[in-house]
């Protein structure tokens, strides 16, 4: 079966295919029908040619009556063909013409145009039902005149079973060249375009287990595959790598950092000067800052695996966004901003992870709120549509860069706006996708039309359910 191509290459190959047949035959449809014209009107001359000689031979021996009996006795009557003796003085002594086609007649020649003795003149008109008629005029050794006449018939009934041939040619021509396109297709477009599929894949963070088959495919993209194969099989050793040493530097760091704290709360508890309670409860802040920082590198890796655990629950969305509005109208009124909440008139309930939702909304009102200019304005909104909630995060900042839309969701990487002045590490939106994932949810990010970043979330109402298609 011929899968559908995006690209229309099967399309486009077939048509040149099939066009190249048509021109080809055309082409041939009208060379031959041109030298079979040229050839069949040079083989009646010859016919009538050879005729007014035999004719004229036996004329001379036996009058009238030998050239009526030749003709009937040759068939000529039945060939298209027709004769007319005229005597010296002018009278027709003998005209057969042709019963079953009683539209073809002499026609008016002048007799003062006859040909000189021994000469042979040659004379065609159109007559009905488009044929041609060739008449040959000689000029005999008793002053008498002899016509013979031919029509095209035979020749056009030869050119018709000619073209009904080529006819049977092209469409025999025409399957063959379907052979050749499915072949194409089938080794050569339908491999090109599982690799290209699993390069999107890939670039949409697909997982990295998967190869390209291309067992049917011709040679050279064998070949192709077997090198491209060979280097997801390099890539995904060297990420399998890199995650796992991250994952165990993170859990390493943990118990290293819980008892630094533990020993900074007994210096804290046991030292009575001001000094040393500031320093360690800096100390304990920072320790808190670099757990929180593991964690969430943690929790992104669980996302991306699939291993998140979820602890769901019954969650009325609408309310879970008017508490995270509450929680940063002080935030945005420090800045200046016009800080907007947007909900629809019903709310709708979800079955979601109540704090990893939350996670993920106060990711992205923290990145809105760091871009957007003292000033500016920050929209929190939500719509429902069938059996899934998406929720909405516009600010009027300066925007995303060319090829941020999909390199901000992947860990340690910022937006090309990110500067000295907007602190952080490229984990929060790494983030809201993980938690998206988990929760079989999509996130997105564009540039509005009248300026600034809009961020969306969208995860099912219903835990059974999906967005992603």
């Amino acid at each position: 079966m011929i899968r559908t191509f995006s690209a229309s290459s099967l399309w486009k190959l077939s048509g040149m295919t099939l066009g190249i047949v048509a021109v080809a035959m055309g082409t041939m449809w009208f060379f031959t029908t041109w030298a079979l014209r040229r050839s069949f009107d040079d083989i009646g001359r010859a016919i009538i040619l050879d005729d007014l000689g035999e004719y004229g031979e036996r004329y001379s021996h036996g009058g009238v009556e030998a050239v009526s009996g030749l003709f009937v006795a040759g068939g000529h009557d039945e060939h298209n063909q027709i004769v007319r003796l005229i005597d010296p003085e002018g009278v027709v002594r003998l005209d057969v013409l042709i019963p079953e086609q009683p539209d073809v007649q002499w026609p008016d020649l002048d007799r003062d145009s006859s040909p000189s003795m021994d000469e042979i003149t040659w004379h065609q008109q159109r007559i009905p039902r488009g044929l041609l008629l060739t008449i040959g005029r000689r000029r005999l050794p008793d002053g008498a005149e002899l016509w013979f006449g031919r029509t095209n018939q035979s020749d056009l009934d030869a050119i018709d079973q000619v073209h009904r041939l080529i006819l049977i040619a092209i469409l025999i021509t025409t399957i063959l060249a379907i052979g050749p396109i499915l072949w194409f297709a089938a080794r050569v477009l339908r491999p090109v375009h599982d690799l290209m599929d699993s390069a999107r894949e890939l670039a949409r963070g697909g997982p990295l287990d998967q190869r390209l088959e291309t067992s049917a495919a011709i040679p050279e993209l064998r070949r192709f595959s077997t090198s491209f194969n060979a280097s997801l099989d390099r890539i995904q050793s060297l990420t399998e790598e890199l995650e796992a040493a991250n994952d165990q530097l993170a859990h390493e760091l943990r118990t290293p950092l819980a008892r630094i704290r533990g020993n900074v709360e007994k210096i804290l508890k046991s030292s009575d000067t001001d000094t040393s309670h500031r320093h360690a409860a800096r100390t304990i802040a920072e320790i808190e800052r670099a757990t929180e920082l593991i964690q969430r590198i943690l929790s992104i890796r669980a996302g991306d695996s699939g291993a998140m655990k979820l602890q769901r629950e019954t969650v009325f969305v609408a309310k879970l966004l008017r508490e995270t509005f509450d929680l940063y109208s002080a935030a945005a009124e420090e800045k200046a901003l016009d800080f907007q909440l947007s909900l629809p008139p019903k709310d709708e309930h979800a079955s979601v992870d109540r704090r990893r939702i939350q996670q993920a909304l106060c990711n992205l009102l923290d990145n809105a709120f760091a871009y957007t200019p003292s000033g500016g304005s920050v929209t929190l909104a939500l719509t429902f549509s069938e059996h899934a909630a998406e929720i909405r995060v516009r600010d009027n900042g300066p925007g995303l860069g060319d090829g941020d839309h999909d390199r901000i969701w992947r860990r340690f990487m910022r937006g090309s706006a990110a500067s000295a002045e907007n602190p952080g590490i490229g984990l929060g939106l790494s983030l809201v996708h993980a938690v998206l994932k988990a929760h079989r949810g999509e996130c997105e990010a564009r540039n509005h039309p009248d300026g600034g970043a809009e961020f969306f979330i969208r995860f099912p109402l219903d835990e059974t359910t999906s967005t992603v298609s």
